[in-house]
């Protein structure tokens, strides 16, 4: 998730309390991406080379911890959207999507991404946004379908407010009174 409060995106992780320089590019770490996938497919079974997301010095990982800063950086979180029910199902494969991804930056954004370096979150955060004219966002949205029927437009429409609201966050006022509330049920 792109912080634009901020003019600088992440360019290191830390492991071990010292922060290493770690390579942007998207091409990178769509190549990471696929690396984990595999690994993960295959039960992490075995130990995933990652010398190439380093610019210079190469981290020692002793502890499991110490990798949540390549994953945070792979696979940045956004609060919304939010789904009760997500199957877990992949609708983009960047090795056999090549065409349509760029296709749609083209036609987007007018990027042409054989020609452009761009960091990581920037190129996430524009897939993200790629609007519904696009070839590629048919085709995930063919490859997402359940077959679920939706009883009704409002149902639906619900279900999208839902997934697309921030997370609710009590404040300290409301989670005093929660407490407080909570002591006249106790024994």
């Amino acid at each position: 998730m792109i912080n634009i409060t901020s003019k600088a995106l992440p360019d290191a992780i830390v492991v071990g309390g010292r922060a290493f320089l770690i390579k942007t590019d998207y091409r990178v770490w769509i190549r990471f991406t696929q690396d984990f996938k595999a690994w993960k497919k295959m039960g992490y079974k075995g130990a995933m080379n990652i010398k190439y997301l380093f610019e210079d010095d190469i981290p020692a990982f002793s502890e499991t911890d110490d990798y949540s800063g390549i994953l945070e950086f792979a696979f940045p979180q956004n609060v919304v959207p939010h789904y009760e029910r997500d199957n877990g199902e992949d609708v983009l494969f960047y090795d056999i999507d090549g065409d349509y991804i760029y296709a749609a930056f083209m036609q987007a954004y007018h990027i042409d991404l054989i020609s452009t370096d761009m960091h990581w979150h920037k190129f996430i955060a524009l897939m993200n946004g790629l609007p519904d004219s696009t070839r590629l966002s048919a085709i995930m949205g063919y490859r997402a379908y359940t077959g679920e029927k939706i009883k009704d437009e409002a149902q639906m429409y619900r279900a999208l407010k839902d997934a697309w609201m921030p997370p609710y966050e009590e404040t300290e006022e409301e989670k005093a009174a929660d407490e407080e509330f909570e002591k006249y049920f106790e024994g």
